[in-house]
């Protein structure tokens, strides 16, 4: 190696040496840390992001269950003070829809009513496609099931 001196430098051992000057720049270039911090979040936002959006959009998702499963449970309680069949079926019916009307953020068009009354069993279903929710269909995300089904049911009678 030939430095500007134009001398070679040797240590004891016969190894071209770096003056020190050089040596300090060669660190300095290394130490250099500028950029990095871009460089690792470019790497860890995407990640980032998906989780974020996952959240958001199963959290979406869960709070259209849950207000489902409360329109058939609050439809079940519901139909308990009816006298007959076709009673009971109207007002849970009646009582479930207007439930979901309650939240807001259902389309009713894509929520359906079932009320089966077997023996002393009454059993409303609720069931609600999320089909046409763009938060819960991210590309990049797994999707949730697409249809939400829940039931509730309940004794009739006496004790």
């Amino acid at each position: 190696m030939t430095f500007r001196s134009g001398a070679e430098r040797k240590d004891r051992w016969g190894w071209e040496t770096i003056s020190r000057g050089r040596c300090r720049r060669v660190r300095e270039v290394g130490a250099d840390r500028k950029g990095s911090a871009l460089i690792e979040f470019a790497i860890v936002a995407p990640i980032l992001l998906m989780f974020s959006f996952g959240i958001i959009s199963y959290s979406w998702w869960y709070f259209l269950a849950n207000g489902v499963q409360r329109a058939a449970s609050d439809g079940a309680r519901a139909a308990i003070a009816g006298l007959d069949a076709g009673e009971r079926q109207s007002l849970a019916t009646t009582k479930a829809t207007d439930n979901l009307r309650a939240v807001g953020s259902y389309n009713m068009q894509q929520a359906q009513v079932a009320v089966v009354e077997q023996s002393n069993r009454l059993t409303v279903t609720v069931t609600y496609d999320t089909a046409g929710l763009s938060i819960v269909r991210l590309p990049f995300v797994p999707a949730p099931p697409q249809r939400i089904v829940q039931r509730a049911s309940i004794l009739l009678g006496g004790m």
